[in-house]
């Protein structure tokens, strides 16, 4: 990483921590005010102390020590509340900090597009989620004790001169080398920051893959191999934080080390003055008493100097995410889409994935509202490209989609969406109960509506036969059900929906025969009077079809009943035959 890239990224990322704590006023002012209030109750002992030598016990005047005493015990009790102020609001500030950053960051995650989604891992995302924002939490939670310390370093610097000229000049020639040791060191660790951050996001990614992959992993033997990755990751974060110890190791210690060579000097000078009668025992106590306040405060501040560039680099990371702007958005003036029976019109669109190559070129297609409609290609020829640009998982690059006439970059994705439902290839359940799975049709179906949606794809008898029904929790991604039980439920959620546009990307790909045809008797019904689109791999899917598209490299072949494709299209048949079985993963 260059230092001119990691001093953008430090900026960006002091930036974001500044923007965030000014977000929270309250609790930011109250923190601020309790730090404040600790602070001048730790300036004032010492004065109170001096006042006790010289008025009282040097001028033996006993009437005086009792009311001096109650001061100073009156004192610590403030200091007592204002540290306690600043702890509380202090952490509330770090804690909501972190809380509302991870929920802008999930709710940022879900509005950018398949395409952000498609080139950047999980583990990455989740590293942002954790290491990140702990290490923001971390030094927000810091903030206001440090900004009272740098008050107090400053009040006291003032109040030594004001005891005694030389020897506040003497204690203040400590400030110019914490100054320079603290630079220096922040130089330092800048860009190993950023790069252990980035590190432990690619062991955040490593880990997720190995668990999502598991069943992979074990099939094909390659433990040993992910066990290898996860240790080069951890090395390289080894490496670098060690490398950052090291540097604090080096300058940590100056930071005590410092202190207390003022210290001494202090003590050095200071007691020839109180002997040549320029300075009097009290204020020599107060004096030291002073540097010895001094002595914490510096360490913390220390500390959060050596810790803030980490803390920028996970702020500039998480920046870095928020800003990214979502390839796909609403429409500043969206257009209602008008009742209709769900025609879908391809006009001469063009589309890539990114900078690869082209899928589609030029494709013109009409699907007529209400009809049943499959489309069949071989692996690559743009079949589920199709599909995705319907309800705008993706915008095409030229031409357009539209729906009953209207173009779908011209309408409320929300409202879009909810007339296009789908049922993917590779199913994904949530790790909640089978109705909840079900409502994420419709959150707001009652129970006989979640019923009946099951019962068309044919899940509830198998649904009733487990231990709580409907209310039985599946495991994650559903891999407690077998692969036709959870199409059969995702099957339901689609038609719990109740869509214009029905998409069946191969949606009867994971289970057998009699399972299929009951699905597929359940789907006739579920189809009537809606604009269905199906991915079709298998001879048997086309039975749901009134039409049959045949895509090669992203054009359109041919349109008509299966029979007359493979009465006048030799490559049509060829194409099927080779599909017959249910394929692996869903081809682009």
């Amino acid at each position: 990483m260059s230092a001119e890239r990691s001093g953008v990224d430090f900026r960006a990322g002091i930036g974001l921590l500044a923007k965030t704590a000014r977000s929270y006023p309250k609790d930011g002012a109250v923190a601020m005010f309790g730090a404040l209030v600790w602070m001048a109750s730790v300036v004032a002992i010492p004065y109170v102390v001096k006042v006790i030598v010289d008025s009282a016990i040097l001028d033996d005047r006993r009437d005086l020590l009792v009311p001096l005493v109650a001061v100073l015990a009156v004192v610590g009790m403030i200091q007592a509340v204002g540290m306690g102020l600043r702890r509380y609001f202090g952490f509330r500030l770090s804690y909501r900090a972190e809380a509302d950053l991870r929920s802008r960051m999930f709710a940022h995650i879900q509005r950018l597009a398949f395409s952000f989604h498609d080139i950047t891992p999980t583990g990455q995302l989740m590293s942002r989620a954790s290491s990140d924002l702990s290490q923001i939490r971390l030094i927000l939670m810091m903030l206001p004790i440090v900004i009272a310390n740098i008050a107090m370093f400053v009040v006291v610097v003032i109040v030594l001169i004001m005891i005694d000229p030389v020897l506040g000049l003497v204690a203040s020639l400590t400030v110019p080398a914490l100054v320079l040791t603290a630079n220096r060191l922040a130089n330092r660790i800048i860009g190993l920051s950023f790069s252990v951050q980035q590190k432990l996001a690619d062991l955040a990614e490593v880990v997720e893959e190995t668990v999502a992959g598991i069943e992979v992993v074990k099939a094909y033997g390659q433990e040993r191999r992910e066990e290898q990755r996860l240790q080069r990751a951890a090395v390289a974060i080894y490496d670098d934080t060690i490398q950052i110890a090291r540097y604090r190791s080096r300058y940590g210690p100056l930071f005590e080390l410092i202190p207390s060579f003022g210290t001494v000097a202090v003590l050095w000078v200071g007691g020839f003055r109180v002997i040549d009668g320029a300075l009097t025992p009290g204020e020599f106590v107060a004096f030291t008493q002073y540097l010895a306040v001094l002595v914490l405060p510096l360490m913390i501040t220390g500390w959060f100097f050596a810790n803030l560039p980490r803390a920028a680099a996970s702020a500039s990371r998480i920046e870095e995410l928020l800003v990214t702007a979502p390839v796909i958005e609403d429409p500043v003036m969206p257009v209602e889409l008008p009742n209709g029976p769900g025609e879908i019109r391809f006009s001469d669109v063009r589309f890539a994935y990114g900078d690869g190559e082209t899928v589609l070129s030029g494709m013109d297609l009409v699907i007529p509202g209400g009809a049943a409609v499959a489309l069949v290609g071989s692996t690559g020829s743009g079949k589920t490209t199709v599909a995705n640009l319907v309800p705008r998982f993706y915008d095409v690059d030229e031409g357009s989609v539209t729906i009953d006439g209207v173009d779908v970059r011209d309408l409320d994705l929300g409202d879009l969406r909810s007339e296009v439902s789908i049922v993917f290839q590779e199913t994904f359940l949530f790790s909640a109960s089978i109705a909840e799975n079900i409502r994420v049709g419709d959150p707001d179906a009652d129970d006989r509506t979640v019923r009946s949606a099951a019962r068309l794809a044919q899940a509830h008898d198998f649904v009733c036969s487990m231990s709580d029904g409907y209310d039985t929790v599946i495991g994650e991604r559903g891999h407690t059900l077998s692969g036709g039980q959870r199409q059969r439920i995702a099957l339901a959620r689609s038609v719990l929906r109740d869509p214009r546009i029905l998409i069946l990307d191969d949606a009867t790909s994971s289970v057998d025969a009699i399972v299929e045809a009951e699905i597929q008797d359940a789907l006739r019904h579920v189809m009537k009077g809606r604009t269905t689109l199906i991915i079709a791999h298998r001879t048997s899917t086309l039975a749901l079809a009134d039409l049959v598209v045949f895509l090669e490299d992203g054009a359109v072949v041919a349109v008509g009943t299966h029979d007359e494709l493979i009465e006048r299209i030799p490559r049509y048949g060829e194409v099927l035959a080779r599909d017959e079985e249910p394929a692996a993963g869903g081809a682009r």
